[in-house]
């Protein structure tokens, strides 16, 4: 079954090409190389947006981007990544890096720090399957007041 994942990030940034990662870096990756951080449920992705918000930022011109992966795209979690490709011990973000650019899969799915047992999916633009990942027109989102203690 098509897995769907999701994105809430600034208006900007829905293109879904990896600009933003590849200019600042992130958990998975280093400035420099472009990846797509997406989450199994629009939950996870504005928790994973809150844990980087400063109160004071309250968020505006945000939307949500929905995305659908065919089952049969190249999916790859990072411990099997480990285990495989001989990469045990690496921090995350040098994984990552091994995983952009080795392009073994579209695909990164990885556990999620900010609540466990939730999943993110890294979506890597330089692989040739990304093309067949379905990208949905992104919807306004708006984060609730009360998030922000308002």
């Amino acid at each position: 079954m098509p897995r769907q994942v999701y994105r809430v990030c600034r208006a900007r940034y829905a293109r879904l090409d990896g600009l933003g990662a590849r200019l600042v870096g992130g958990r998975w990756n280093s400035p420099g190389h472009s990846v797509v951080y997406m989450a199994e449920s629009v939950a996870l992705a504005v928790l994973e947006n809150l844990v980087h918000m400063p109160r004071q930022d309250f968020p505006t011109s945000y939307v949500c981007v929905a995305a659908v992966i065919p089952d049969d795209v190249s999916t790859v979690t990072d411990s099997d990544l480990q285990v495989r490709a001989g990469l045990r011990g690496l921090s995350s973000r040098a994984l990552g890096d091994w995983w952009i650019e080795a392009k073994t899969s579209a695909v990164l799915e990885v556990r999620s720090t900010v609540v466990a047992d939730e999943h993110n999916f890294l979506l890597n633009p330089a692989h040739p399957d990304f093309a067949r990942i379905v990208v949905e027109p992104p919807a306004l989102f708006q984060f609730d007041d009360r998030l922000f203690g308002k």
